[in-house]
């Protein structure tokens, strides 16, 4: 007895010191691998698993045998995998119990036909996988999948599909212990069930019939950390299954671990020491090119130097001669930086010339010309000819020194050129010759003006259309609540007035981009305001039903198209009202418009037509874009019924040629798939135009932010320098109008003119691209490769120092602050070596030092604390 009360009289005193002591900050061990603190693997561990690609054993189901003694059985044994039911088979087209269709790839997929659900079927019919091995971390999960005639299991009930498709994954521990897959959302401060993979098909009603396609493999959408696997798990099982009625195939699925593994620094470091050839580094990247040799562009001579000879067509498009002048600007800079003012015959442009025969230097042909016309047959050109924006650049077969660049149209002559530029060596007197077929995936590629806060950002903003224009982009919009953010949209300033006037006088000058107007009549309004607080001033200011109102419209769209726009973008997005308690069920706010028209949608369609007459009569010609309010899925799905009856009603009248504005399964989509096109396209009739809102996505710090605001361990994978990130389905650009693309972002700063490179990548080629390594000849290309490794590293410790916040908010420490502290001297270090760079640009180290201050006060904030 005596014993057991001293155990007692320990344990309270062990129990009193305890509770005596500094608590421990809410955080992982040091030791404890979690996807939710991305360097808490170490970086080797790391790269291994990664390395090992895709974990599905058997993810093609193209192994397996039949079971001979079960003739009437299709299905038998399929490697890494059993099956839960007769009803699911194992295809084989070969045996004539298939038809070709019913596999995506190869000889075999799974088939699941339910004809009857039970609504207590749990999980359904389907495969599940054998243990799969896994590291903590994040995941990509990606699969095949063909539907027909698909219902929910509770029909009775009239419910969406939810989880009639059910994908899952099963989480266990070292033990083979099952994990709940219970995941934190921190957006919304509740759990997910991350088990369910499903998502993209939740919120259909039914599916009558969805061709193959790829599908992401994911529980919910942005902000969501999609892929995270629970702290614990070593391995997993996938389940894919179908709980509805109707028939599912399924193939080629993919589960890997994911380069959201690796920080920024990490994805982009590989680049640092590696060389690659000029001809590798152009943006946008060319869809086919060969190398050649590398010559000289200013060829040597009885002990003089010869500069190239350009040749345009004797009456030469702006386009092409646009072309001509980028090119001898070029070759001028070339002789310049190279021969250091030696006196040198300089660089002419020479409209329909016929050079002489014996003339050894190189010879530039822009377009048509009569030596083009001479030769074409030679050429490759016949290949582009049903290729809209395409060029060539050529070097005559057995005539290096003669080189092509030619276009279908005189934009292509431009495109060329601007391609031509970059294969001559920044350093040196060479010419990196190389043949080229080109042509863009993406035909309409736009970028944002800047708001225009006064005039000298006003000319600086404009004075960048050159620069955006090498990177092929050909539409600049003009965005709405322009000039200072005013909400008097229907008044627009001097400022606003003037800019647009002087941005359209380049665009015509220049001849290659084309100015886009948006505007949006409901602006006046504050965001999603409910129609019980809006004064009756504010509802007089825009009245669908007024003739007084529509011109008001006009007056405003006509600035641009006077100044020679040829698209207009009618925004009806975020300030619409609402009514009751959905915020999402966005109504009429003026008696005028109720009594006469009864719906938004009666109300829209009379605007949107009114306008498009409008436009036919005085504006042919002009590209119609419309933005509804509910413009992407998830405001759909929060509708309640009320967006679907919308667009079925607003789609029966108006133009068929009105292109409808999407932004994809979220605000700003990540991951694009089959399903999420689907849903949008049948709703509105029509394939849908791309606004995407992603360049600041990942990297966002407020309460609608991606890692920095809801993952601080996960901060580093950010990068101020984002390049465009998006997983989207294979032949992206034959999903969409046009094919055409708004990206939403101001590519005034240099920040996001570094960003807007990386689109320019995409867009143009999006088979070829790879995000990484567009940044990196981004920031090559424009800054060279010391400051581009100084930029990254700059951008790294930027976002390590989130986490070091998020630290300090939870428990203010020294030995956090100290570190806090070495990162803000390592900064100071990196930007002052960037102050150091010969003809370092100003405009980025000022952009630069804000992010270094804010760093700054932060750390000294917490230190003012702790002291």
């Amino acid at each position: 007895m005596r014993v057991f009360l001293n155990w007692i009289v320990l344990l309270l005193f062990a129990f009193l010191m305890n509770a005596c002591l500094p608590k421990e900050r809410a955080i992982e061990p040091r030791n404890v691998f979690t996807a939710l603190k991305t360097q808490s693997i170490p970086l080797k561990i790391r790269e291994n698993q990664f390395s090992k690609g895709n974990l599905v054993i058997n993810g093609s189901f193209e192994e397996g045998k039949y079971l001979l003694e079960k003739t009437d059985d299709p299905m038998a044994n399929i490697k890494g995998w059993t099956r839960s039911a007769s009803n699911v088979e194992w295809t084989d087209p070969e045996s004539g119990l298939f038809h070709e269709n019913e596999v995506y790839e190869g000889m075999h997929s799974v088939k699941i036909t339910r004809i009857k659900a039970n609504e207590t079927d749990e999980p359904g019919d389907g495969v599940e996988s054998d243990f799969i091995k896994v590291l903590q971390g994040n995941y990509d999960f990606t699969y095949y999948i063909r539907l027909k005639d698909i219902l929910p299991q509770a029909e009775r009930i009239g419910t969406r599909i939810h989880d009639a498709v059910n994908i899952r994954l099963f989480f266990y521990d070292k033990h083979k212990v099952r994990i709940d897959g219970k995941q934190f959302y921190p957006y919304k401060e509740i759990f997910l069930d991350s088990e369910f993979k499903g998502y993209s098909f939740s919120n259909f009603r039914h599916i009558d019939s969805l061709g193959w396609g790829k599908i992401q493999a994911r529980t919910y959408n942005y902000p969501l950390s999609e892929g995270d696997i629970p702290d614990g798990t070593q391995f997993i099982k996938i389940f894919i299954g179908l709980k509805g009625t109707g028939t599912m195939w399924v193939d080629k699925l993919d589960f890997r671990y994911s380069k959201w593994n690796f920080t920024a620094l990490e994805r982009m470091s590989p680049y640092f020491d590696t060389s690659f050839s000029v001809a590798s580094m152009l943006i946008p990247t060319p869809r086919k090119m060969d190398t050649n040799a590398v010559v000289p562009l200013f060829q040597l001579k009885h002990d003089s130097y010869i500069p190239p000879l350009i040749l345009i067509p004797a009456s030469a498009n702006k386009q092409t001669i646009l072309a001509a002048k980028l090119v001898k600007e070029e070759l001028m800079n070339r002789q310049e930086s190279y021969f250091k003012g030696e006196a040198l015959e300089g660089v002419k442009i020479s409209p329909g010339m016929i050079p002489p025969e014996d003339f050894d230097g190189l010879i530039f042909s822009i377009g048509k010309t009569s030596v083009f016309e001479k030769w074409k047959d030679s050429l490759s050109y016949s290949s582009i000819q049903d290729k809209e924006q395409s060029y060539i650049i050529e070097p005559l077969p057995g005539k290096s020194n003669l080189v092509f660049i030619a276009g279908r149209d005189p934009i292509g002559d431009y495109y060329g050129a601007t391609s031509l530029v970059q294969l001559m060596d920044k350093d040196t007197n060479l010419y990196h010759s190389a043949t080229i077929l080109d042509f863009p995936d993406i035909t309409g590629r736009s970028y944002l003006f800047a708001s225009w806060n006064n005039q000298e950002e006003l000319i600086e903003d404009i004075g960048s259309i050159d620069r955006m224009s090498r990177l092929k982009f050909n539409k600049a919009y003009v965005g709405y609540g322009q000039t200072r953010g005013r909400k008097n949209w229907y008044a627009p300033d001097d400022l606003y007035i003037n800019g647009v006037s002087l941005a359209g006088r380049k665009c015509r000058e220049l001849g290659v981009v084309n100015l886009a107007i948006m505007v949006n009549p409901y602006y006046h309004f504050d965001y999603e305001m409910h129609i019980d607080s809006i004064s009756s001033d504010l509802k007089n200011q825009f009245v669908h039903s007024h003739a007084s109102s529509l011109q008001k419209l006009k007056n405003v769209f006509q600035i641009g198209l006077n100044a020679g726009a040829n698209t207009i973008m009618l925004m009806g997005d975020d300030f619409v009202p609402h009514s009751g308690s959905n915020r999402k069920s966005y109504t009429l706010y003026h008696k005028d418009d109720i009594d006469k028209f009864g719906s938004l949608q009666n109300a829209q369609g009379y605007m949107i037509n009114n306008l498009y007459d409008w436009l036919k009569q005085n504006y042919s010609n002009t590209r119609f874009e419309f933005c509804p309010p509910w413009y992407l899925n998830e405001f759909i799905d929060r509708s309640r019924g009320q967006a679907e009856v919308y667009f079925n009603d607003l789609m029966k009248t108006i133009p068929t040629d009105v292109a409808i504005v999407w932004t994809g399964n979220t605000v700003r989509s990540l991951t694009y798939d089959l399903a999420d096109f689907e849903r949008y396209t049948r709703l509105t009739g029509r394939s849908p135009m791309i606004w995407d809102n992603t360049l600041y996505a990942r990297g966002l710090e407020g309460v609608y932010g991606g890692y920095p605001a809801y993952y601080p361990g996960k901060a580093k994978l950010c990068n101020l320098f984002e390049p465009y990130d998006v997983q989207l389905p294979e032949n992206f650009e034959k999903y969409i109008d046009g094919p055409h693309m708004y990206v939403n972002g101001s590519a005034y700063s240099e920040i996001y003119k570094i960003k807007y490179a990386t689109v320019a990548d995409f867009e143009w080629n999006t088979r070829d691209y790879n995000p990484e390594f567009s940044l990196w000849k981004a920031l090559n290309s424009e800054y060279g490769v010391q400051v581009a490794k100084l930029l990254l590293e700059f951008s790294d410790i930027y976002y390590a120092m989130i986490e070091i916040d998020y630290l300090l908010e939870e428990d203010v420490d020294q030995r956090t602050i100290n570190l806090g502290k070495k990162l803000l001297e390592n900064m100071e270090q990196i930007y002052s070596l960037l102050q150091s760079e010969p003809n370092m640009n100003l405009k980025l180290l000022a952009e630069l030092e804000v992010y270094k201050i804010k760093a700054e006060t932060k750390i000294k904030s917490f230190t003012n604390v702790i002291r």
